[in-house]
């Protein structure tokens, strides 16, 4: 199949919600944190240390399946993995004290990572170079629909029930995951399967980062979402508890900031040039931090933090499909194994600026880090753009 257009609806809609587990651990409960907090008796640190545990899970559990199905193929796997998230989801809804919560947050988050390192990878074997990039975009536009909605679901969820309320729904989201899985043809054939043993599959994992390109795009998306994550944890605190917001109308403005993702997205896969894209992305990301933290510091108007906001999602979604496309596309023979730490970095960035943010005064804290991680990852795209830049000319000689 060589065209996008030759594939069902269901199967990117499919693979869109799979790759949207990220949002799916994280974005349902984030406008029941401060119930959290109060639920368990605990410390606002310690109920954020639960977005990096689910995170943890998250990158953890896609080293360890994506050179799986790089062996065993894609769609049982995946099957299996979903009735796993299910069965997290049920232990996180009994959980008596916040560190058992955190510990089934981490299996939650391994279970769910089958989602995301599958889906990419079933992507990559059915499409490369600008197709694959085409579709990359097309599933982070379905994947930007998931945090619009989310937020507002556990906002809503948050004024009529509990925060297991909220665990319900990612429940029975988990289990119609696992049925249209089933559904879901396989898409790595068994002549294209590893061969070797479960060492040498594993080793994969190394061998990527021997190509500069794929782990320029790896350091570049990871600095992208250590910035998008300071963002995650810091909000609801800024948001609910120093500028006053409800629960639902922060899932409100949060959802707002979310479909800024789906935007940027659109517009990352509408750029011809992938190094135009990558600049521009980053140049967005980068000032709008600097922004945001000032908005922070100086206690601004909420509708200059808001817009703020929104530019830094724009930025981190015209990133988002041409870096994982790049990175992707660039071991495509390894591609379970690519997905898997191209992923894994992605959320480990992530797992290491969500506590940090609650360290110190949440407002200049947070601020500082979204700048650091702004210029770390522009730098990281500059290296890349003149690396993909040398190749092309390399192979226009030849």
């Amino acid at each position: 199949m060589n065209t996008i257009k030759k594939i069902h609806v269901f199967v990117p809609v499919t693979l869109g919600m799979l790759t949207a587990f990220g949002p799916f651990v994280t974005d349902f409960y984030l406008p029941v944190l401060p119930e959290m907090k109060e639920y368990f008796t605990t410390s606002p640190s310690l109920v954020s240390m639960s977005l990096t545990a689910g995170m943890i899970g998250l990158a953890a559990g896609q080293i360890l399946i994506g050179p799986l199905t790089d062996k065993y193929g894609r769609k049982h796997i995946l099957t299996f993995t979903m009735l796993l998230f299910a069965i997290a989801s049920v232990a996180c809804i009994f959980a008596p004290d916040i560190f058992t919560f955190n510990a089934m947050r981490v299996l939650q988050g391994l279970a769910g990572a089958g989602g995301i390192v599958i889906s990419k990878s079933m992507a990559t074997d059915m499409y490369s170079g600008r197709d694959l990039a085409h579709f990359m975009g097309v599933l982070a536009a379905i994947n930007g629909i998931a945090p619009v909605f989310a937020p507002i679901v556990g906002g809503m969820m948050a004024s009529f029930a509990s925060w297991q309320g909220v665990f319900c729904l990612m429940l029975a989201i988990g289990l119609i995951l696992m049925v249209c899985s089933m559904f879901l043809r396989e898409t790595l054939p068994y002549e294209q399967r590893k061969n070797g043993s479960i060492a040498h599959v594993y080793g994969n994992l190394f061998r990527v980062f021997r190509n500069p390109v794929f782990s320029l795009s790896v350091f570049a998306m990871m600095a992208s979402f250590f910035t998008f994550f300071a963002y995650i944890a810091s909000s609801p605190f800024v948001l609910q508890n120093i500028y006053g917001m409800s629960p639902f109308i922060f899932s409100l403005c949060f959802s707002a900031n979310a479909l800024m993702i789906a935007v940027g997205s659109a517009i990352g896969s509408a750029i011809r040039r992938q190094n135009r894209a990558l600049a521009n992305g980053a140049a967005i990301m980068m000032a709008a931090s600097v922004l945001v933290a000032a908005c922070l510091a100086m206690r601004s108007s909420i509708y200059l933090l808001m817009a703020s906001y929104m530019c830094m999602m724009v930025g981190f979604g015209i990133m988002q499909p041409v870096t994982t496309s790049i990175a992707l596309d660039s071991e495509r023979h390894n591609a379970g194994a690519a997905s898997a730490i191209f992923g894994a970095a992605c959320f480990v960035g992530g797992s290491l600026s969500s506590p940090l943010v609650s360290l110190g005064e949440i407002t200049v804290t947070s601020g500082l880090i979204m700048i650091a991680g702004g210029t770390v990852c522009a730098v990281f795209t500059v290296m890349l753009c003149l690396k993909i830049s040398k190749a092309k000319v390399r192979t226009r000689k030849r």
